[in-house]
C-alpha cells in the first residue's frame, strides 16, 4: 500500500521545501505536521494538492513502488523456498501479508499472490485449511503466462505433498513437468532446483526411491552451479533422507555430512539441527543406537522449534526402545507428555500423543488399551500415515500373542499385512 504521508514528507525534504510553503493555501502548517508524522490520514483533495505542488506523479510512483514491493516480495519468497522452514515463512507471510497494493498490471497482481501462496503453503497458514485458497487460481489458470502457471502447479504439487493428497501432488507435478519442458528457458534455474526438489519430495512420499535420488541429485548439481548455499544444504538433506527409506544408508551418511560441511562453512547454523537430527538417524539404521542418542541429544540444542522438539525426543525414545531401557523410555515419554499437556494447541500434536503412549505400552510402563490402539490406528489411517501403522500394528499384535490374546494378536498381524501391501502399491499377494 502506498504510504502517501512518507512519501510527501520524504519529497519535501528532498526538494528543500519548508513546510509553510507546502501548505500555503492548501492546509495549516500543523495539519501538514500532524500528516508527515502519520498521525492523521489527509483526505484526498488534500492529498492530491500536496502531491501535485510537489511535482509527485501518483501513476509513475505507484508503478515505481510496485516494482519495488514485487522485487522485495520475490526475495523473500525465494529465501522462504530455499530455507523451507515453517518459522521463517511464517514470518515473511505475516510481514507481507499486511501490504495492501493497488497494482496498475494485472500480471503483477497475480505473480504477488502466487508468491504469498508458496509462502503460506510453507508456513502451514490456517488459510489453508480449505482447497478454495488454491481453487481461486484455478478459474483463472487460462489467463497465466506458462511462469505463472508453472508457480501455479508446483504450488499445489507443494500443498497437496504436505495434506498427504499423494496422487494430487504428484498429478501437478507432471503438469509442472510438462510446462518445464516445453518452456525451459522461461524460468530461472533457481525454480528449475526447486522443482527438482520438490520432486524429490513427492517421489519419496510414493516410495519411488530410485526417481527421488535422482531427482535430489539433479537438485545438488543445480544448486552447486548456482553457488547458493542454502539449497544445496537442502538438497543434500533430501538426498540422505531418501537414501535411507532406500535402505543406502552409508550414502545418506555421506550426504548428510556433506550438508553438515555447508552448513559450517556458509555458517547457516539453522540446519544444525535439522542435519544432526537425520545423523542420528542414519546411526540408528546403521544399527549404532548410542551414536545415534547422542546425536539426537545434541540436536535438541538446536531444535527449539515445539514439534521439531518433539519428534526428536521421538527418536530418543525409538532408540532407547531398541536397548530396552524402560526407565529412560518412562522419562522421555514422561517429559513429551508433560509438554504436549501444557501447549495451546494439543490437537495439531495428537500424533506425538498416540505415539508416546504406545510405547508405553508397548514396555508394559502402562496397561495396553485396545480402545486407544483403534482410536491411534484411525488417526494414523485418516492421516495416511501408513509407515507407522504398518510399525505399531506389528508390535503390538506381538505384544497381544506375548500375552495370549491369540484373537486381537491376530487382528492387528492382519492389519500391518493389508497396510504392508498399501505400502507397496500391491493388490495381490501374487504381485509382491
Amino acid at each position: 500500500m502506498l504510504n502517501y504521508n512518507q512519501t510527501i514528507k520524504n519529497e519535501r525534504i528532498k526538494q528543500n521545501m519548508t513546510q509553510q510553503f507546502l501548505a500555503k493555501g492548501i492546509c495549516s502548517t500543523s495539519y501538514l505536521s500532524k500528516i508527515e508524522k502519520e498521525h492523521v490520514i489527509p483526505r484526498k483533495h488534500i492529498q492530491d494538492a500536496l502531491l501535485q505542488r510537489l511535482n509527485v506523479d501518483v501513476t509513475m510512483l505507484k508503478i515505481s513502488q510496485e516494482i519495488h514491493f514485487l522485487k522485495e516480495l520475490h526475495t523473500a519468497y525465494q529465501q522462504v523456498i530455499f530455507i523451507n522452514s515453517i518459522e521463517h515463512a511464517q514470518i515473511a507471510w505475516n510481514h507481507f501479508n499486511e501490504f495492501n497494493i493497488e497494482f496498475t498490471k494485472l500480471e503483477d497482481f497475480y505473480l504477488c499472490n502466487l508468491y504469498l501462496q508458496r509462502i503460506a503453503i510453507i508456513a502451514q497458514q490456517p488459510v489453508l485449511e480449505s482447497d478454495e485458497f488454491l481453487d481461486a487460481f484455478a478459474s483463472i489458470l487460462d489467463n497465466l503466462v506458462p511462469e505463472q502457471q508453472f508457480i501455479y502447479f508446483v504450488n499445489c504439487s507443494h500443498y497437496f505433498l504436505l495434506n498427504k493428497n499423494h496422487e494430487k501432488s504428484v498429478a501437478y507435478l507432471k503438469k509442472a513437468q510438462l510446462l518445464l519442458f516445453e518452456n525451459k528457458d522461461a524460468f530461472e534455474p533457481w525454480q528449475i532446483g526447486d522443482f527438482y526438489l520438490l520432486s524429490s519430495a513427492v517421489y519419496h512420499s510414493i516410495f519411488q526411491y530410485s526417481i527421488a535420488i535422482a531427482q535430489a541429485n539433479n537438485a545438488v548439481e543445480m544448486f552447486k552451479k548456482l553457488a547458493i548455499p542454502t539449497p544445496i544444504i537442502s538438497s543434500y538433506i533430501q538426498l540422505g533422507i531418501t537414501n535411507n527409506r532406500a535402505g543406502f544408508n552409508e550414502q545418506a551418511k555421506i550426504a548428510f555430512e556433506k550438508a553438515y560441511n555447508y552448513a559450517i562453512q556458509s555458517d547457516k547454523k539453522e540446519f544444525y539441527g535439522r542435519i544432526l537430527h537425520n545423523l542420528g538417524n542414519t546411526s540408528s539404521l546403521l544399527g549404532q543406537s548410542k551414536e545415534a542418542i547422542q546425536h539426537y541429544k545434541n540436536c535438541l540444542n538446536y531444535r527449539k522449534a515445539f514439534y521439531s522438539h518433539l519428534n526428536t525426543i521421538h527418536s530418543i525414545v525409538k532408540e532407547y526402545s531398541k536397548l530396552n531401557q524402560k526407565a529412560q523410555i518412562k522419562k522421555w515419554c514422561h517429559d513429551a507428555l508433560m509438554k504436549i499437556e501444557e501447549h495451546a494447541d494439543q490437537s495439531q500434536l495428537k500424533g506425538f500423543y498416540y505415539h508416546f503412549r504406545i510405547y508405553q505400552m508397548i514396555h508394559e510402563i502402562e496397561e495396553l488399551n485396545n480402545d486407544f490402539i483403534v482410536e491411534a490406528i484411525d488417526y494414523f489411517l485418516h492421516h495416511n500415515d501408513y509407515l507407522h501403522l504398518q510399525k505399531y500394528t506389528y508390535v503390538i499384535a506381538e505384544v497381544y500373542m506375548k500375552q495370549g490374546d491369540f484373537q486381537h494378536a491376530t487382528k492387528y498381524f492382519k492389519c500391518s499385512s493389508e497396510i504392508g501391501f498399501k505400502i507397496q502399491s500391491r493388490k495381490h499377494w501374487q504381485d509382491l
